[in-house]
């Protein structure tokens, strides 16, 4: 009895360390995104120097975050990570390279460019929109894990984890990756654009293009003639048209 009470306790322990490191790492980045860096290792650089820095501080996370997501990948390392733990293993890897961007970015000098007055309410008031919507795109889906606690709890409870249905519903009517296009949408709208800040914004859209095509091909793989239905029917990142016609809340 002492044995699974402990068990329960570190499991438990585990999860909400899990959550706190994912939950952290994307409030470490809104207010890196709010203050364009947190200033915590100045080294100095050029101009030059420091936005070279910066860019292959982002394709790292790049690498990291669209490389262990990837099918082949996981296929791979369930040689030495077994599948119920692989989920939650790249939420510690993803809040590690994102927190590494933001606690090691170096700003470039320039004078940025600043919108005040309506433009500047504007822009913060699109921001806030986007992320209140980042709600509406969590509840769209059912059986979300977004952290991979829930694979490590069904082990813990000998259960299986049913696998996640394809979310046809509430934005993904209008966009096949409503997350990725919020975060397009919040990294544009600011009030203040600095040349680290463009470049920031202009690395995250090229990755975030890119990564959605590979993201498509697992999908595909995953979901078969459903998702191909839905590719011809919902647009990829950009909501450039109104839904046809209402969906069904999940295909199976």
């Amino acid at each position: 009895m002492r044995n699974n009470t402990l068990s329960m306790i570190l499991v438990y322990a585990f999860l909400g360390l899990t959550v706190l490191t994912g939950v952290g790492s994307f409030l470490v980045f809104g207010q890196f995104l709010g203050s364009m860096g947190l200033s915590l290792f100045l080294f100095g650089f050029s101009s030059l120097a420091a936005a070279l820095f910066d860019a292959a501080l982002c394709l790292l996370f790049f690498l990291q975050h669209s490389g262990m997501v990837r099918r082949s990948f996981r296929e791979w390392a369930e040689q030495w990570i077994p599948s119920w733990l692989s989920r939650a293993l790249y939420t510690f890897a993803s809040a590690f390279a994102l927190v590494l961007l933001c606690v090691l970015w170096q700003p470039v000098d320039a004078t940025p460019l600043t919108l005040e007055g309506p433009l500047s309410l504007l822009v913060r008031a699109i921001s806030l929109l986007a992320l209140l919507s980042f709600v509406w795109a969590f509840v769209s889906i059912e059986g979300f894990d977004a952290f991979g606690t829930a694979d490590v709890l069904a082990r813990f409870r000998h259960r299986s984890h049913a696998p996640v249905p394809l979310a046809v519903s509430g934005p993904y009517r209008w966009v096949r990756h409503p997350f990725y296009f919020l975060v397009l949408v919040m990294l544009w709208a600011s009030p203040v654009l600095s040349e680290d800040r463009v470049l920031l914004n202009a690395l995250f859209s090229i990755w975030i293009v890119l990564g959605t095509r590979w993201e498509e091909r697992d999908l595909v793989a995953q979901y078969g003639d459903a998702y191909r239905r839905y590719q011809a029917e919902v647009p990829m990142l950009m909501p450039w048209r109104v839904p046809a016609r209402p969906q069904s809340a999940v295909v199976h």
